[in-house]
C-alpha cells in the first residue's frame, strides 16, 4: 500500500508498505541519491512473507517525496534521519528492525545512538562509518590521511568523466545512470542490466527533477564522520558487505563489524549494489539474523 505522509517539518514523504501492520516491522532506508524502489519488490514481498510489516520510502529530493530548495534550506544526515523518525512515527512502527543501504546504512547508525529507543535492530549493507575518503575522493581531493580507502579508480574515472561532459538529453542521462550502477556491481555476477534499467526508467518517470538527488552528496559532506560513534551502538547488528564493493572497498565494513559491539558480519561476493543480483543470499542473512536476535 502506498501513502503519503507530511514530516513533523512539513515535507511530504512517499511510502509504500508490504505485509500485515500487526507483524514485526522492518524500516528499509535506501542509498543517496536513489528511491524507494531501488528496494526490489520481489524482496520486500519475500520480507512480508516471512511474516514481517515492511515499509520503504523515497528520501526527500528523491521520488515523489518533497524537493528542497537546498541553496536556501541545506541538510544534513541528521535531517534525513529525522525523516527516517517521521516515517516510523506515521506508520506507528514499535522498535522496528531498520535496514540501510550505503548512505541508508548511515542513516541507520544515527537512529541507533540518536534514538536508541526506536530500532530494536540494525542492518548495515555496503555502508561505513566514514563516508570522508569517498566524498574526498570523488571530489577530486586527497585521501591521505584516512584511515579507511576511497574508491577504486575506475569508479572515479567514470565521475571524472561524467562531470566533464556531462550527458545532455534523457537518453544520455539514462545511459551515464546505467553505467554508474554498472560499476556499483563487482564479483562473478553479471550485471542485471535489464532490471536496472528499468527501474532507473521508473525512477525518471516518477521524479519532476531527477537532479535534486545530487543534494544528497552535500548533505553527507555537511555531517561528521561516525568513527567514534558506531562503539556505542548496543542494539543487535548485522553488517553485510561485498568483497568487490569499488565504493567504499571491504575495510569499511570490516571497521563497522570490529568496532560495533557483537555485530555478525556477512561477506559475500558482490559489490557495492546488491539489488536483482545478490536478493536471495541478502535476505537468507537478513532472516537468519531477524531469527537469531
Amino acid at each position: 500500500m502506498q501513502k503519503l505522509i507530511t514530516s513533523a517539518r512539513g515535507l511530504t514523504l512517499w511510502t509504500q508498505s508490504f505485509g500485515k501492520s500487526e507483524n514485526p516491522s522492518i524500516l528499509l532506508i535506501m542509498g543517496a541519491m536513489n528511491q524507494g524502489i531501488f528496494w526490489p519488490d520481489e524482496f520486500c514481498e519475500e520480507l512480508a512473507s516471512a511474516g514481517f510489516y515492511v515499509v520503504r520510502y523515497d528520501h526527500r529530493d528523491t521520488g515523489k517525496s518533497s524537493k528542497i530548495d537546498f541553496q536556501a534550506n541545506p541538510y544534513d544526515l541528521k535531517a534525513l534521519t529525522n525523516d527516517a523518525v517521521d516515517v516510523i512515527h506515521s506508520y506507528g512502527l514499535d522498535q522496528p528492525t531498520v535496514i540501510g543501504l550505503s548512505m541508508g546504512g548511515y542513516i541507520a547508525q544515527l537512529l541507533a545512538t540518536g534514538f536508541p529507543h526506536i530500532p530494536k535492530r540494525i542492518g548495515l549493507i555496503s555502508s561505513t562509518a566514514d563516508h570522508r575518503p569517498y566524498m574526498a575522493a570523488t571530489t577530486g581531493k586527497s585521501t591521505v590521511g584516512f584511515s579507511l580507502p576511497g574508491p577504486e579508480q575506475s569508479y572515479l574515472d567514470y565521475v571524472s568523466a561524467t562531470s566533464l561532459n556531462p550527458p545532455q538529453s534523457l537518453d544520455r542521462i539514462l545511459q551515464s545512470m546505467s553505467d554508474g550502477w554498472k560499476l556499483t556491481y563487482g564479483g562473478p555476477r553479471p550485471y542485471p542490466k535489464t532490471q536496472v534499467e528499468q527501474a532507473l526508467q521508473v525512477a525518471v518517470q516518477r521524479s519532476p527533477d531527477i537532479a535534486a538527488g545530487f543534494h544528497h552528496g552535500l548533505a553527507v559532506a555537511a555531517s561528521p564522520d561516525r568513527l567514534q560513534l558506531v562503539t556505542r551502538i548496543n542494539v543487535p547488528t548485522l553488517v553485510i558487505h561485498g568483497r568487490y564493493d569499488a565504493l567504499l572497498p571491504l575495510a569499511h565494513g570490516q571497521y563497522l563489524a570490529t568496532n560495533i559491539h557483537s555485530a555478525q558480519f556477512e561477506i559475500l561476493d558482490m559489490g557495492h549494489s546488491f539489488m536483482w543480483s545478490w536478493d536471495k543470499e541478502v535476505l537468507a542473512r537478513v532472516l537468519k539474523f531477524l531469527q537469531s536476535t
